[in-house]
């Protein structure tokens, strides 16, 4: 079986579009099988766009684990930041980088398992992340965005209560500040600063 974090996924593509309106901005995205919502623009990831607060005079953001590259394209395009997205899945960043394109917004596109290949940092780090690849892997990716977050840089993300929203909040000790911004259906959008 071929999941959505597979690096180099083997089912058969069958690539569709999908609209998302942002703030009354329109945007389209192609999609494909072994994508993680592959057939429509999940729920967490709409409540995570539709939350988020970017700071002023924020410049540097990063889409862990973009998938597709909706929260990235949506940053570079109505936010107009200086985006990367990264994913570890290769059909995902091929989809990325055209949907960039398909909505005239610029971004560096590239390969990473977690932080492994990002050696930059960011004002903005935003991530629906891989709840799948266990929890200590997780919690190391939690770790590793303080590390990669400038000065009063902000870490968003999305998680469920089943999931383990609110366990997470214990792992974000180096942090200052975390709180959940939003509960709804479920899924907490959680925010954690570095100062």
């Amino acid at each position: 079986m071929s999941h959505y974090y597979t690096e180099k996924p083997k089912t058969a593509s069958n690539e569709r579009m999908l609209r998302y309106t942002f703030k009354g901005k329109s945007f389209k995205f192609k999609s494909d099988h072994s994508i993680f919502s592959k057939n429509h623009i999940d729920e967490a990831t709409n409540l995570l766009i539709q939350t988020l607060y970017v700071e002023p005079n924020r410049k540097k953001a990063l889409d862990l684990g973009c998938g597709y590259g909706i929260i990235g394209t949506v940053l570079a395009s109505y936010y107009e930041m200086d985006v990367t997205l990264s994913d570890v899945n290769e059909r995902a960043l091929h989809l990325a980088k055209q949907n960039l394109a398909f909505n005239q917004a610029k971004g560096n596109v590239i390969k990473s398992n977690g932080f492994e290949s990002i050696d930059q940092t960011f004002d903005l780090i935003v991530t629906n992340p891989p709840i799948r690849i266990g929890k200590k892997p997780l919690y190391d990716i939690f770790k590793q965005a303080y590390q990669h977050l400038n000065d009063d840089g902000t870490l968003w993300l999305v998680m469920h209560k089943k999931h383990g929203a609110l366990s997470a909040l214990k792992h974000f000790k180096m942090f200052s500040d975390p709180k959940v911004v939003l509960k709804k259906s479920g899924f907490h959008i959680i925010s954690v600063k570095k100062h």
